[in-house]
């Protein structure tokens, strides 16, 4: 007598050309964004001399594309367009955008075109998994190695463009300038993504003659638990995520200052987080299969706190340089659990709840509340914190406002213009992921796996 298991079929595996090109595409996509996000807001800082708050203006611009983009993007994916088209376009348009935005020196023209920019460019980190995912045979073990692809694209800029002004031996006002040639660089990567897109597999809109406007069926997704609490959470973990990318850089800057290191090593030091993200990333599968998503979004959140908290600490205590720079290392290390157990985990999840015919749609709708609302948000209150905790040499800082007497954390700006309160300023950004962490374990379903869509309507069986 047989058991069950001997009757059962094989799993049907993704063929390798297509999981070749699946791979190419998220390299290139990630290796775009790679260039110019991990410095992005030093250079503004440093070279344009943008204030606080507007390095934080920037950053919002950046994320104000997602707020729009998901009804027109969404739409054309799911009903008009194939996805490799959409892509190609917006890639094209993207580079273009970035190249005349390498050109530019003032404040406004620098956001309007960095606005133009996330419009055309974010829109397209939803549609390339949403792609993975319509070709993907076994996503829930599948995507994970494939976006790893991404993670790697993300990590070679970083050591390209370092080294190569290590090797020139850029120091100060020079280095702070030569910063901008990233912006040239993911220019030109994005036309080459666009060409590249043409050769991505055939993926058509999903026509569904009973159902004149997708993002109807996306709303009525939220009225499962699950799907509303992640999307709500999403959005303020989202602001945590922005707060790390707005002054990760200006912080490492100065952490490398209090040992006396001076040149191009933020990009890269940053990129350790991607480096660890690579080794999470292949063990994701698995680990929401043991786990479940509660438990592994949970660890992602878990990991933006303790970055946070990690940071405040390190810049606080009187320590030895290297045990200082340590704990700064340690903390870029857990930007890998951030993202896979948290973003690259949730989208996952929403490709298993969204009907087949809306994943574009939900994908997007998504990405605008993480990418969109979230970071947009983000942005603004990482300038304004930035600018609150940032006071003339001889002002008073807020901390006195606060009965506080130590002097801890407070840090003297390399162009003289300021003090920064590096501790109260990653202090609270830890607060507001350990409100996150709480909120998302009460709200989200104990689900060890959450079940996939069983209708059009996107109801749970």
């Amino acid at each position: 007598m047989s058991t069950p298991s001997a009757s059962l079929p094989p799993l049907e595996r993704t063929s390798g050309s297509i999981r070749f090109r699946l791979s190419v595409m998220m390299f290139l996509q990630y290796f775009i964004q790679g260039s110019y996000l991990p410095i992005a807001s030093l250079y503004v800082l440093d070279a344009l001399r943008f204030s606080e708050f507007e390095v934080g203006l920037f950053g919002s611009a950046l994320a104000v594309g997602p707020l729009f983009a998901p009804f027109i993007v969404g739409q054309l994916v799911d009903r008009h367009w194939s996805t490799q088209r959409v892509l190609s376009v917006s890639h094209i348009l993207g580079g273009i955008t970035m190249l005349i935005l390498y050109t530019q020196t003032a404040v406004w023209p620098f956001v309007l075109l960095g606005t133009l920019y996330s419009i055309l460019y974010v829109p397209t980190m939803m549609l390339t998994n949403s792609l993975a995912f319509h070709h993907l045979k076994q996503r829930d073990r599948e995507f994970p190695l494939i976006r790893l692809f991404g993670t790697i694209g993300f990590v070679v800029p970083a050591w390209c463009v370092e080294l190569y002004f290590s090797y020139r031996g850029l120091t100060g006002s020079e280095l702070n300038e030569a910063r901008g040639i990233v912006l040239c660089l993911a220019g030109v990567f994005g036309l080459i993504t666009g060409l590249y897109c043409w050769f991505l597999p055939a993926t058509p809109p999903e026509r569904d003659n009973d159902s004149k406007f997708a993002p109807g069926k996306v709303f009525a997704l939220l009225r499962m638990r699950s799907l509303l609490s992640l999307v709500i959470i999403s959005f303020f973990v989202a602001i945590v995520h922005k707060f790390y990318f707005v002054w990760n850089a200006p912080f490492l800057k100065d952490i490398l200052r209090s040992g006396g290191i001076t040149g191009a090593w933020e990009q890269r030091i940053s990129s350790i987080g991607q480096i660890s993200e690579v080794l999470i990333m292949v063990g994701l599968g698995w680990l929401i299969s043991r786990h479940g998503f509660r438990r592994t979004l949970s660890l992602g959140i878990a990991a933006y706190t303790l970055r946070c908290l990690v940071f405040s600490i390190s810049i606080t205590l009187t320590i030895p340089f290297g045990l200082r720079l340590g704990m700064v290392l340690f903390g870029q290390a857990l930007h890998g659990v951030c993202f896979a157990c948290f973003l690259a985990a949730a989208y996952m999840f929403v490709d298993r709840v969204s009907p087949k015919d809306i994943r574009g749609s939900m994908q997007n709708i998504y990405g605008t509340f993480v990418v969109g609302l979230g970071f947009f948000a983000g942005g603004f209150l990482s300038g304004a914190i930035g600018d609150w905790l940032t006071t003339p040499p001889d002002a008073s800082v807020f901390r006195d406002t606060l009965g506080l007497v130590s002097r801890s954390g407070l840090v003297l700006l390399e162009n003289g213009k300021g003090v920064r309160d590096w501790t109260l300023m990653w202090a609270m950004c830890g607060i507001l992921g350990v409100l996150c962490l709480l909120t998302f374990w009460f709200a989200f379903p104990n689900d060890s796996v959450a079940p996939p869509a069983t209708g059009p309507d996107g109801g749970e069986s």
